[in-house]
């Protein structure tokens, strides 16, 4: 990203273009909203043999991008503690401080976890324990599985920024993903384990939307929960479980996913992080085991 097109995005009201940008992905105008999807495929070199619905057969950009895929476009490795929620591409991994625990945004670059979640006593029950950051391209498949089976207990809005999440964004904004718009599900498994799937919005529609409580969508209007508060925990009053690989939630245009996991489920394995680093990864594919 050069010096004038960071300056012209950092002027643009970026929330507003999302959400307007959004607005047109969704509209069914006849002929224009088909090829719109039909080029978006093909720009972007989507494969769509895995996609359920048949080349050239969704109404416009938003399905096309939401698309579901056939039941056996991706096996879920069961033996792993924890699989990979989403496909994209690891780029970077961490394991954290027992006393001040911080995530690593680029090579370089590292900032507190509190500063991800707003709350020192929530990043202090990860203290110990292990992330990895998968980003997805406009591409890949952007619905998003339980890396673990588990209940849902808690979930975080966070309002914020929706700046791009490309590789030039995240070198050049400090505390990028602190800044963006997101979600977080807190995930308890049923031997002690924690899991925070921190769901990140980006530029253009920028909406996540998750299955346990569908009138959370970011970027709308309303807003899921009040923008000036730092953020608003929502707390399970019911069992919402998952199995590992269950559709969880999903994006509405690429972005990416921090997962998070506390000591207790990094002390009882062995991770695959590091000689994942830099590749590209599928849901269903073992993060740990």
């Amino acid at each position: 990203m050069n010096s004038i097109a960071f300056s012209f995005l950092k002027l643009l009201p970026k929330n507003a273009v999302s959400q307007a940008f959004g607005s047109f992905t969704r509209m069914n105008i006849p002929v224009l909203s088909k090829f719109a999807a039909n080029y978006f495929a093909e720009h972007y070199k989507i494969n769509l043999r895995e996609s359920e619905v048949p080349n050239g057969g969704y109404a416009n950009i938003h399905k096309l991008f939401t698309r579901k895929l056939k039941a056996d476009a991706r096996a879920v490795e069961d033996n792993a503690e924890v699989i990979c929620p989403v496909d994209g591409k690891l780029t970077t991994f961490g394991m954290f401080a027992p006393d001040a625990p911080e995530y690593m945004q680029v090579k370089g670059k590292h900032y507190t976890l509190e500063s991800l979640l707003r709350s020192s006593e929530l990043a202090q029950k990860f203290a110990g324990g292990a992330y990895a950051t998968i980003y997805l391209a406009p591409h890949n498949y952007h619905r998003i599985h339980s890396p673990v089976s588990g209940n849902v207990i808690a979930a975080y809005y966070y309002p914020g920024m929706l700046w791009p999440v490309n590789n030039d964004s995240v070198h050049r904004i400090e505390g990028l993903f602190s800044i963006n718009e997101r979600l977080v599900t807190q995930i308890k498994t049923y031997d002690g384990g924690e899991i925070l799937l921190v769901k990140v919005g980006a530029t253009n529609v920028g909406r996540i939307t998750v299955d346990y409580k569908k009138n959370w969508i970011t970027n709308s209007m309303p807003p899921p929960a009040s923008r000036y508060a730092p953020f608003t925990k929502w707390e399970a009053e019911s069992i919402h479980a998952y199995t590992k690989g269950q559709e969880i939630a999903r994006f509405e245009t690429g972005s990416t996913v921090i997962l998070i996991c506390n000591a207790v489920i990094l002390q009882r394995t062995k991770h695959r992080f590091e000689e994942l680093e830099g590749h590209n990864v599928q849901m269903g594919q073992a993060l740990m085991v």
